[in-house]
């Protein structure tokens, strides 16, 4: 039986089921203004992503408030130009996964030459929303001394949050009662753990979010761990590296006798970039790639369970004074 491509398509979307994901862009929004403070409508503004040169562009609507959604996390310069009005520049606008913004247009009356330029940086307080967020950057994942390259490492790092026999937990919630996301896609074990070697191997990761409370509706749980991966910019960009752990450099636990034993190496490189092909196809601008590759390799470790020595009555088999106990 054949079926025309009409009908074809609707009963494919019939059948399809729901995915669960979020969206993990960024948003510039504010109000357009005056010297006098009077709003100015009708202000063309763009949002430049600084290291892929995409333009994303939007108009001042009538009661002069502008808002660019679907922005990638990174670095911007925001412009708004109108006639009569100096160009007002913003530069270093740093944006994280799902922020969302507020970045207000002062205008003065002067030539189109003319430019007025702000430096914006890191937002230090999200006035836009009343959650709580640690956010933490592929420098820091990189340069922070811990003893290990796990993402649990980083977790324990943000405020609110508590790892133990418990689970992971968020601002007082339950283990069940955090969710974790790869790029807007839910990775979870279904007791509010994240699963997989993905969510150790650090080195693709952009950015780690962690919300520990006043989510927003898009997320039922009370903790949000949202990872954003790297990706390709208009610099060819490559690493090599090997994260080396011997007992030399372990501390011994004052319990023991001797350190640890037992050699971990955690190695892996990455290549990124635009996606050019000589004569063909030049992606500046417009398309790129990463890829990143890790792996680990490492001895025997030995770890003492117990090292409390028996009473003397247990090391002959009489456990009969356990019941009085």
């Amino acid at each position: 039986m054949r079926f025309p491509l009409p009908a074809a398509a609707a009963l494919f979307l019939l059948l399809s089921t729901q995915a669960a994901a979020q969206t993990t862009f960024a948003t510039i929004t504010g109000a357009v203004m005056d010297s006098t403070g009077a709003v100015v409508p009708g202000v063309g503004i763009t949002a430049t992503n600084v290291e892929t040169g995409i333009k994303t562009a939007t108009v001042a609507n009538q009661a002069g408030v502008y808002t660019i959604p679907q922005l990638k996390e990174g670095t911007y310069t925001l412009v708004a130009e109108a006639a009569g009005f100096a160009e007002f520049r913003v530069e270093n606008i740093i944006l994280a996964a799902r922020d969302v913004r507020r970045v207000d247009i002062a205008l003065t009356v002067g030539q189109i030459a003319t430019q007025v330029e702000v430096s914006a940086g890191a937002t230090l307080i999200e006035t836009e929303s009343a959650r709580i967020t640690s956010t933490q950057s592929a420098t820091l994942l990189k340069t922070v001394p811990l003893n290990a390259r796990w993402m649990w490492a980083f977790l324990d790092m943000a405020p609110n949050f508590v790892s133990g026999p418990e689970g992971r937990r968020f601002g007082g919630s339950r283990s069940n009662q955090a969710n974790w996301a790869i790029d807007g896609t839910n990775f979870n074990d279904g007791d509010g753990n994240a699963i997989g070697p993905q969510a150790n191997y650090i080195e693709s990761y952009e950015e780690v979010k962690i919300d520990l409370a006043n989510n927003s509706a898009e997320f039922g749980a009370v903790g949000q761990v949202t990872v954003i991966t790297k990706r390709g910019t208009n610099q060819l960009h490559g690493t090599l590296f090997d994260y080396y752990s011997t007992p030399f450099f372990k501390a011994r636990n004052p319990f023991q006798a001797q350190r640890p034993t037992g050699v971990l190496h955690l190695y892996g490189t990455t290549l990124s970039g635009p996606v050019y092909i000589p004569g063909v196809y030049n992606g500046k601008n417009r398309t790129f790639f990463f890829n990143s590759y890790e792996g680990n390799i490492g001895g025997v470790s030995v770890n003492e369970l117990n090292s409390t020595v028996p009473l003397e009555p247990w090391r002959s088999g009489d456990f009969s004074g356990l019941g009085n106990r």
